[in-house]
Protein backbone atom coordinates (compact mmCIF):
# COMPACT_ATOMS: atom_id res chain seq x y z
CA UNK A 1 0.00 0.00 0.00
CA UNK A 2 2.90 2.25 0.10
CA UNK A 3 4.93 1.42 -2.77
CA UNK A 4 3.41 4.50 -4.38
CA UNK A 5 2.92 8.25 -3.31
CA UNK A 6 0.25 8.09 -0.57
CA UNK A 7 -1.75 11.63 0.35
CA UNK A 8 -4.39 11.70 3.12
CA UNK A 9 -6.64 14.29 2.81
CA UNK A 10 -9.61 16.23 4.79
CA UNK A 11 -11.94 19.01 5.27
CA UNK A 12 -13.32 20.48 7.70
CA UNK A 13 -16.82 21.55 7.05
CA UNK A 14 -20.31 24.15 7.79
CA UNK A 15 -21.84 20.35 7.90
CA UNK A 16 -22.48 17.36 6.82
CA UNK A 17 -23.85 17.33 3.92
CA UNK A 18 -21.58 17.67 1.09
CA UNK A 19 -24.18 19.08 -1.69
CA UNK A 20 -25.33 21.81 0.36
CA UNK A 21 -22.23 22.40 3.00
CA UNK A 22 -18.66 23.73 2.56
CA UNK A 23 -15.10 23.45 3.57
CA UNK A 24 -14.00 26.04 6.23
CA UNK A 25 -10.21 24.43 6.30
CA UNK A 26 -8.13 21.18 4.49
CA UNK A 27 -5.18 19.11 4.98
CA UNK A 28 -3.34 17.09 2.86
CA UNK A 29 -0.95 14.54 5.06
CA UNK A 30 1.96 12.56 3.37
CA UNK A 31 5.17 10.38 4.44
CA UNK A 32 8.07 10.89 2.63
CA UNK A 33 10.19 7.40 2.43
CA UNK A 34 10.23 6.28 5.77
CA UNK A 35 10.53 9.78 7.87
CA UNK A 36 7.97 11.84 9.71
CA UNK A 37 4.13 12.59 8.27
CA UNK A 38 4.16 16.26 6.98
CA UNK A 39 1.35 18.16 6.72
CA UNK A 40 -0.22 20.80 4.07
CA UNK A 41 -3.28 22.67 5.83
CA UNK A 42 -5.32 26.05 5.43
CA UNK A 43 -8.19 27.83 6.18
CA UNK A 44 -10.73 28.38 3.61
CA UNK A 45 -13.72 31.42 4.04
CA UNK A 46 -16.86 29.30 3.13
CA UNK A 47 -19.03 32.78 2.56
CA UNK A 48 -21.43 32.09 5.32
CA UNK A 49 -21.86 31.94 9.24
CA UNK A 50 -20.24 28.88 10.51
CA UNK A 51 -22.91 27.26 12.31
CA UNK A 52 -22.34 27.21 16.28
CA UNK A 53 -22.63 23.35 16.15
CA UNK A 54 -19.76 23.21 13.70
CA UNK A 55 -17.95 25.17 15.28
CA UNK A 56 -18.06 23.47 18.50
CA UNK A 57 -16.56 19.95 16.66
CA UNK A 58 -13.66 21.66 14.95
CA UNK A 59 -12.80 24.89 16.77
CA UNK A 60 -12.99 27.35 13.51
CA UNK A 61 -15.09 30.53 14.04
CA UNK A 62 -16.25 33.20 11.51
CA UNK A 63 -13.45 35.31 13.00
CA UNK A 64 -10.72 32.89 12.46
CA UNK A 65 -11.82 32.04 8.86
CA UNK A 66 -12.36 36.47 8.13
CA UNK A 67 -8.90 36.48 6.06
CA UNK A 68 -9.09 32.83 4.78
CA UNK A 69 -9.22 32.57 0.60
CA UNK A 70 -13.07 32.29 -0.47
CA UNK A 71 -14.33 29.05 -2.14
CA UNK A 72 -13.83 30.51 -5.65
CA UNK A 73 -10.12 30.74 -4.64
CA UNK A 74 -9.86 27.44 -2.50
CA UNK A 75 -11.66 24.85 -4.29
CA UNK A 76 -9.45 24.93 -7.38
CA UNK A 77 -6.80 24.57 -5.73
CA UNK A 78 -8.38 21.79 -3.97
CA UNK A 79 -8.74 20.25 -6.72
CA UNK A 80 -5.62 20.77 -8.58
CA UNK A 81 -3.40 19.31 -5.89
CA UNK A 82 -6.21 16.13 -6.10
CA UNK A 83 -5.64 16.00 -9.69
CA UNK A 84 -1.81 15.93 -9.18
CA UNK A 85 -1.88 13.16 -7.06
CA UNK A 86 -3.30 11.41 -9.36
CA UNK A 87 -1.27 12.26 -12.52
CA UNK A 88 1.83 11.25 -10.21
CA UNK A 89 -0.05 7.63 -9.62
CA UNK A 90 -0.50 8.72 -6.18
CA UNK A 91 -3.41 7.44 -3.49
CA UNK A 92 -5.78 9.41 -1.98
CA UNK A 93 -6.83 8.62 1.18
CA UNK A 94 -9.60 9.41 3.71
CA UNK A 95 -11.39 8.44 6.39
CA UNK A 96 -14.89 8.83 5.02
CA UNK A 97 -13.41 10.15 2.07
CA UNK A 98 -15.74 10.18 -0.46
CA UNK A 99 -17.79 12.76 1.55
CA UNK A 100 -14.52 15.11 1.20
CA UNK A 101 -14.25 14.44 -2.33
CA UNK A 102 -17.98 14.59 -2.89
CA UNK A 103 -17.70 18.24 -1.62
CA UNK A 104 -15.32 19.31 -3.67
CA UNK A 105 -16.76 18.03 -6.78
CA UNK A 106 -19.85 19.74 -5.97
CA UNK A 107 -18.71 22.96 -5.28
CA UNK A 108 -16.32 22.71 -8.52
CA UNK A 109 -19.86 22.05 -10.46
CA UNK A 110 -21.53 25.24 -8.52
CA UNK A 111 -18.01 27.32 -9.57
CA UNK A 112 -18.69 26.08 -13.77
CA UNK A 113 -15.28 24.81 -13.01
CA UNK A 114 -14.48 21.11 -14.49
CA UNK A 115 -15.08 18.57 -11.67
CA UNK A 116 -12.93 15.85 -10.39
CA UNK A 117 -15.17 13.44 -12.57
CA UNK A 118 -14.48 15.09 -15.89
CA UNK A 119 -10.46 14.99 -14.85
CA UNK A 120 -10.38 11.83 -13.90
CA UNK A 121 -10.20 10.30 -10.61
CA UNK A 122 -7.81 8.35 -10.00
CA UNK A 123 -6.60 6.00 -6.82
CA UNK A 124 -8.56 6.17 -3.91
CA UNK A 125 -8.72 4.25 -0.55
CA UNK A 126 -10.84 4.80 2.84
CA UNK A 127 -9.53 3.47 5.78
CA UNK A 128 -13.77 3.25 6.75
CA UNK A 129 -14.27 1.29 4.34
CA UNK A 130 -11.38 -1.58 4.96
CA UNK A 131 -12.10 -1.35 8.47
CA UNK A 132 -16.10 -2.51 8.08
CA UNK A 133 -15.32 -4.79 5.82
CA UNK A 134 -12.17 -6.64 7.54
CA UNK A 135 -13.66 -6.32 11.09
CA UNK A 136 -17.82 -6.18 10.46
CA UNK A 137 -18.75 -7.97 13.12
CA UNK A 138 -16.87 -5.20 15.70
CA UNK A 139 -19.11 -4.01 17.82
CA UNK A 140 -19.20 -0.51 18.57
CA UNK A 141 -18.55 3.05 16.91
CA UNK A 142 -16.27 3.53 14.63
CA UNK A 143 -15.40 7.15 14.24
CA UNK A 144 -11.78 8.32 13.44
CA UNK A 145 -11.46 8.70 16.92
CA UNK A 146 -12.57 5.12 17.64
CA UNK A 147 -10.52 3.49 14.95
CA UNK A 148 -7.42 5.48 16.20
CA UNK A 149 -7.48 3.65 19.48
CA UNK A 150 -8.74 -0.06 18.00
CA UNK A 151 -5.51 -0.08 15.98
CA UNK A 152 -3.27 1.86 18.62
CA UNK A 153 -2.65 5.18 16.38
CA UNK A 154 -2.08 8.74 18.19
CA UNK A 155 -4.54 11.41 17.23
CA UNK A 156 -2.95 14.70 17.72
CA UNK A 157 -5.79 17.11 17.38
CA UNK A 158 -9.34 15.04 16.72
CA UNK A 159 -11.51 17.64 14.44
CA UNK A 160 -8.45 19.37 13.04
CA UNK A 161 -8.05 18.74 9.24
CA UNK A 162 -4.55 18.37 9.72
CA UNK A 163 -4.83 16.03 12.88
CA UNK A 164 -7.14 14.02 11.08
CA UNK A 165 -5.27 13.99 8.11
CA UNK A 166 -2.27 12.74 9.61
CA UNK A 167 -3.96 10.27 12.08
CA UNK A 168 -5.87 8.82 8.67
CA UNK A 169 -2.47 8.51 6.90
CA UNK A 170 -1.06 6.36 10.08
CA UNK A 171 -4.40 4.62 9.53
CA UNK A 172 -3.98 3.16 6.45
CA UNK A 173 -0.31 2.48 6.75
CA UNK A 174 -1.44 0.33 10.22
CA UNK A 175 -4.21 -1.50 8.10
CA UNK A 176 -1.63 -2.53 5.33
CA UNK A 177 0.46 -4.19 7.96
CA UNK A 178 -2.24 -6.00 9.68
CA UNK A 179 -4.12 -7.21 6.38
CA UNK A 180 -1.24 -8.26 4.02
CA UNK A 181 -3.93 -8.76 1.27
CA UNK A 182 -4.30 -5.19 1.46
CA UNK A 183 -0.72 -3.96 0.37
CA UNK A 184 -0.31 -6.46 -1.99
CA UNK A 185 -3.21 -4.95 -4.22
CA UNK A 186 -2.47 -2.09 -6.87
CA UNK A 187 -3.94 0.78 -5.95
CA UNK A 188 -6.66 0.15 -9.30
CA UNK A 189 -7.55 -2.87 -8.09
CA UNK A 190 -7.69 -1.52 -4.04
CA UNK A 191 -10.00 1.36 -5.23
CA UNK A 192 -12.29 -1.18 -7.54
CA UNK A 193 -12.45 -3.49 -4.25
CA UNK A 194 -13.24 -1.04 -1.72
CA UNK A 195 -15.94 0.80 -4.19
CA UNK A 196 -17.53 -2.78 -4.15
CA UNK A 197 -16.74 -3.09 0.19
CA UNK A 198 -18.69 0.54 0.44
CA UNK A 199 -21.36 -0.59 -1.96
CA UNK A 200 -21.97 -3.80 -0.25
CA UNK A 201 -22.15 -2.36 3.29
CA UNK A 202 -24.65 -0.20 2.46
CA UNK A 203 -26.99 -2.36 0.77
CA UNK A 204 -27.04 -4.00 4.45
CA UNK A 205 -27.11 -0.89 6.41
CA UNK A 206 -30.06 0.11 3.98
CA UNK A 207 -32.17 -3.09 4.84
CA UNK A 208 -31.32 -2.34 8.22
CA UNK A 209 -33.23 1.49 8.13
CA UNK A 210 -36.04 -0.46 5.87
CA UNK A 211 -36.26 -3.03 8.46
CA UNK A 212 -36.92 -0.50 11.19
CA UNK A 213 -39.51 1.75 9.23
CA UNK A 214 -36.60 4.29 7.90
CA UNK A 215 -36.08 5.33 4.55
CA UNK A 216 -33.72 3.40 2.56
CA UNK A 217 -30.48 4.89 1.95
CA UNK A 218 -30.43 7.21 -1.38
CA UNK A 219 -29.48 5.53 -4.46
CA UNK A 220 -26.31 8.25 -5.08
CA UNK A 221 -24.94 7.00 -2.02
CA UNK A 222 -24.11 4.00 -3.50
CA UNK A 223 -21.77 5.81 -5.98
CA UNK A 224 -18.16 5.79 -4.90
CA UNK A 225 -15.63 7.48 -4.31
CA UNK A 226 -17.95 10.53 -5.99
CA UNK A 227 -21.52 10.67 -4.62
CA UNK A 228 -24.31 11.30 -7.31
CA UNK A 229 -26.88 14.49 -5.51
CA UNK A 230 -29.69 12.75 -4.30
Amino acid sequence: MNAVPTVAFDLETTGVDPFSDVPVSFAFAWRDDAGPIAADTGLVNPGRPIPAGATRVHGITDAAVADAPGLATAVPVLADRLEAIWHEGGVVVGMNVAYDLTMVDALLGRLGRARLGERGVGAVADVLVIDRHVDRYRRGPRTLVDLCAHYAVELDGAHSAAGDAAATLELYERLGTRFPELAASSPERLTATLAAWHREWLTDFSAYLERRGEPPVAPGRYEWPLHAAP
